[in-house]
């Protein structure tokens, strides 16, 4: 499924800087201020609260509780949360029942009052089905604590010229053990292809942002070469304005994940993901060891950070 590289470990400050959140301004970026710091303690109890529910995997009880629990989340943020049901069929197990949950968080409407331009935030919630009960601490519950503390930053800021996204995807681990196309990201096949359904859809979607496995207390995320260069290039030009160059890796690996189904139908993508999860090469990755004490809330911190502080410029570029 995916491939990396060695990294080096890094520490900053949990401190979270205050961030603008981005307008159009005729190519420029027009800051807005956002009432809001991200705060890692409440991502963190986002990922215990997901841990409690156990293994997770697509088609499974807990699965479907653990959608009630984000449906309940996101309405508590004033957001509207839409439950994305559908049957992935011939998959190794036959056909399984599968949901994605999304909200959209509205900006401001064009001069004509079109829908304002969308950039999609996403994070699968399925764990991994395995011969154990596999809790998925950084690969599963990581990505969404995140990305439900992004959504309550974002959503207490101004109302921005661009509609965010946030988008929570069932299906993306394969039903059997090794990764293998297209026994895969289900959940973001669907979701594009009832975009493509929808008039106008497909083209509002200006760029989608994945998190995936964002919590490694040995934090490095990849220079994935399967994510759109210019995304990333705003990215690693906020890491440095962040002072947290080192939170990118040194090399450049090709990464197989949920965002390239966007990317097939011509919308910018990027994976923010980490696949050194442990201290020799990424030997906790879909094992036992995929626990809460070898995640960092240091991590979750700096990934909101980055997010945060690369979005008025993902804004300002592609939000036209």
């Amino acid at each position: 499924m995916h491939r990396r590289a060695l990294q080096t470990l890094c520490l900053v400050p949990l401190l979270a800087p205050c961030f603008t959140l981005g307008c159009r301004d005729g190519g420029a970026d027009t800051p807005i201020k956002a009432s809001e710091k991200f705060e890692a303690a409440r991502a963190w109890k986002h990922m215990q609260a997901q841990i409690a529910f156990g293994a997770r995997p697509a088609g499974s009880p807990a699965a479907a509780e653990l959608r009630d629990w984000l449906v309940a989340e996101l309405a508590a943020l004033k957001l509207s949360p839409v439950r994305e049901a559908f049957t992935a069929e011939g998959t190794p197990r036959g056909s399984v029942a599968m949901e994605n949950v999304y909200a959209d968080l509205e900006g401001q409407p064009g001069p004509d009052g079109a829908p304002a331009p969308m950039i999609c935030l996403g994070a699968h919630y399925d764990t991994k089905r395995m011969d154990f009960e596999f809790l998925g601490a950084n690969d599963g519950a990581s990505g969404v604590a995140a990305l439900l503390e992004l959504a309550r930053v974002l959503s207490n800021a101004e109302q921005s010229a661009v509609t965010y996204r946030f988008l929570f995807l069932d299906g993306e681990e394969a039903m059997r053990f090794t990764w293998r196309d297209p026994d895969n990201c289900y959940g973001s096949r669907h979701h594009v292809r009832q975009l493509t359904q929808t008039f106008g859809a497909l083209k509002r979607i200006k760029a989608f942002i994945l998190l995936d496995l964002v919590a490694d207390e040995d934090l490095h995320l990849e220079l994935d070469s399967n994510s759109t260069r210019r995304l990333l290039a705003i990215f690693r030009k906020a890491a440095k304005g962040l002072g947290d160059e080192e939170i990118f890796a040194r090399y450049w690996n090709p990464i197989r994940d949920d965002h390239e189904q966007f990317k097939l139908r011509g919308i910018p993508a990027l994976d923010l993901i980490d696949l050194h999860f442990g201290p020799q090469a990424n030997e906790y990755w879909h094992t036992s060891q995929d626990t809460l004490d070898h995640c960092s809330m240091e991590s979750l911190q700096r990934v909101g950070n980055l997010v945060l502080a690369a979005l008025p410029q993902v804004a300002a570029d592609f939000g036209r």
